[in-house]
């Protein structure tokens, strides 16, 4: 327990809140107000204390499904995470024809080929090493879309459907360079912020061939539906040269036919664009055997049960946010009220979380999340409400302070004073079970892999996450 010394201009808001107890004192002689660093002791003096040795229990919550539908962005790839292990994610989406198919005359117009084109785009999502050659590859999904149990309530991260072995196409090993200048194309294919996937011939002649015999399958958009389910994107691995990467393109993506008239230059095309976007969602796994996550009991639910909690003892004493994966971080403050027992209290001032990552857990490779947010929850480790700051509204995101030349100084600092100064007031039961959730807000909690490692209070005091808090003290006087 240490005590600051405040400068006068920060002294206002104390005034204020020591006006109530100068009035209920007023027929006694009235104490003197003292800041510094050491307790008096002469009956007439208060101070300002500052708790920053406060009990901070860590614990990484699980929760076995998110939502990864209508997220706007198709996340395909793999990496191998040296603290969380392997991460793979595919995409799956349906395609329709145009609303408006072109008449084809015979031994005027000729088939010639099929692609897939996605758009890797600046800000799209992603994660891993960059070094990494990445080969793309599109297969056919085998079964329908459909909202019935187990998916009811939508996709989900864990959600999947079954998809044809043989491939449809594929890119071949290519680079993406996320950072690139605007002017500089994004993609070793050289065509800006486009990557194009070459299809099975076979499959761009037969749907060719419905556009020239006018189909009702291909006419009617339920009945291309059910004759051709979807496609998933993915890649074949963490690919060569580095540890993988994950990247979301945009959910713009088009099917494209190009065909050929006699007498005309120009190659012409018929677009078949991604449908019911809705819809469209990313099946992600991981791996965490050989991690300190290995303990973690997964589940083959879908939605509304209630996620583990696992202390940072037996998780490397840390814990973990990802929510695209399932990972959130739970806090606990199991003696937070001893604060308001202490003869010498009067009031509460505010109280500061610091949230620290463990230092040699982030780089320029294995990213923070840019932004955590910080809510209520309680015995059923539930996102609740968000805490505010004092006098303001909305949802706090940390204020990350990344320095890479001293990582141990990366850090997320929230104002709790509101959720501190309920629990220490709270006198119901179930009050201990009362605590903090931390995850990245939306709408990256379902779009983005970024990560944090949270240092629980095993690590030196300079490293460790901790609750500081400011209380008025003011001792017995004639």
């Amino acid at each position: 327990m240490t005590i600051h010394k405040y400068p006068r201009k920060k002294l206002l808001f104390l005034f204020s809140s020591l006006l109530a107890v100068f009035f209920l004192t007023s027929c006694q002689k009235q104490p003197t107000l003292r800041f510094g660093n050491l307790y008096t002791d002469d009956n007439n003096g208060s101070n300002v204390v500052v708790v920053d040795t406060s009990t901070v229990l860590v614990s990484t919550i699980y929760s076995d499904s998110t939502f990864t539908d209508g997220t706007g962005f198709l996340m395909a790839g793999t990496y191998k995470d040296p603290i969380l292990g392997t991460v793979t994610s595919r995409a799956f989406f349906q395609i329709t024809p145009p609303a408006g198919l072109p008449s084809l005359i015979p031994g005027i117009n000729t088939y010639d080929s099929i692609g897939l084109v996605i758009f890797f785009k600046k800000n799209n999502p992603w994660y891993g090493d960059t070094t990494s050659l990445q080969n793309y590859v599109i297969n056919q999904v085998d079964t329908a879309y459909q909202l019935s149990p187990p998916f009811l309530n939508g996709y989900f991260s864990n959600s999947d459907l079954r998809i044809n072995p043989d491939k449809l196409g594929e890119t071949g090993p290519i680079f993406i360079y996320p950072s690139r200048l605007d002017s500089a194309p994004l993609t070793s294919q050289g065509i800006s912020d486009t990557i194009k996937i070459r299809l099975d011939q076979s499959l761009g002649q037969r749907l060719f061939n419905m556009v020239y015999s006018n189909s009702d399958s291909i006419n009617n958009p339920t009945g291309f539906q059910n004759w051709f389910h979807g496609l998933c994107l993915s890649t074949d691995g963490i690919g060569t040269g580095g540890t993988g990467a994950i990247y979301g393109f945009k959910d713009t993506c088009l099917m494209r036919i190009y065909y050929r008239t006699a007498g005309v230059f120009a190659q012409q095309y018929i677009d078949f664009n991604i449908t019911q976007k809705s819809l469209a969602f990313n099946s992600i796994r991981t791996n965490y055997d050989n991690t300190a996550l290995k303990i973690i009991q997964k589940t083959t639910g879908y939605y509304g049960q209630t996620p583990q909690a696992y202390p940072s003892k037996a998780t490397g004493n840390a814990g973990y946010i990802q929510p695209i994966t399932g990972l959130n971080v739970r806090l606990r403050f199991p003696t937070i009220k001893s604060i308001a027992l202490r003869p010498d209290y009067i009031g509460l001032l505010r109280a500061t979380l610091t949230v620290r990552p463990v230092p040699d857990s982030w780089s320029t490779t294995w990213r923070l999340a840019p932004q955590i947010g910080v809510y209520t929850t309680d015995q059923n480790n539930l996102l609740g409400t968000p805490v505010p700051a004092s006098g303001l509204s909305g949802a706090q995101t940390g204020g990350l302070v990344v320095d890479y030349f001293n990582p141990q100084n990366a850090a997320y600092t929230y104002d709790v004073t509101s959720f501190v100064k309920a629990i220490i007031t709270n006198n119901a039961t179930n009050s201990d079970s009362l605590g903090l959730i931390l995850t990245v807000p939306p709408p990256n909690n379902v779009a983005d892999f970024r990560r944090v490692v949270v240092a629980d209070q095993s690590f030196q005091v300079n490293q460790r996450t901790t609750l500081s808090v400011y209380y008025i003290s003011l001792f017995p006087h004639n």
